[in-house]
């Protein structure tokens, strides 16, 4: 059963996902609380166990990225975060979406299992879920704490562009 409990926590995440833009507010921190465990414990178990799966490397990012486009969308449409902003948050999700995007259109299947997740990646991510804590526990986010969360997710954006273009992935990943 252990085996199984990564890949379930990433279903969880995606099913938290869909559910966040019809939870009502007095239940978000929890949902956005959840999610945070999620996101560490099924990476984290499935280090500690060795229980990496194909699926896993396949559902683990989609989870991620529905979840951060959940709880983005409605804070732009309850705040005053502008479209600018908008997409520089996510700018991080946007370049491994079209990195997935034209890995999955070159048909390239088993070049999705050399993405690995990057530190400055790991740091957006934590600023993302401080973002979405300040939003739905404090109803508010600090100027400063957008700023940084935004430089932090270009950087990893960047970061990704730059493993993909620069190095051996992309040769490496034509020829898997």
């Amino acid at each position: 059963m252990l085996k199984h409990l990564p890949n379930t926590l990433s279903l969880l995440r995606l099913a938290l996902a869909f559910v966040f833009p019809f939870a009502p507010e007095q239940y978000r921190l929890a949902i956005v609380a959840l999610a945070l465990a999620t996101e560490y414990f099924d990476g984290a178990l499935s280090r500690w166990f060795n229980l990496q799966t194909p699926l896993g490397a396949l559902l683990d990012p989609i989870a991620d990225k529905c979840f951060v486009l959940s709880v983005a969308v409605i804070m732009f449409l309850e705040t005053n975060m502008t479209w600018w902003q908008f997409l520089l948050f996510g700018a991080r999700d946007i370049a491994v979406f079209c990195g997935a995007t034209f890995i999955a259109w070159e048909k390239n299947w088993r070049a999705f299992f050399n993405v690995i997740p990057r530190v400055p990646g790991k740091i957006a991510t934590v600023f993302q879920f401080l973002v979405f804590l300040s939003f739905v526990g404090l109803h508010m986010i600090p100027q400063w704490l957008l700023i940084l969360t935004i430089v932090m997710s270009v950087v990893s954006a960047l970061d990704y562009v730059q493993l993909f273009v620069k190095n051996d992935f992309y040769r490496g990943m034509r020829n898997a």
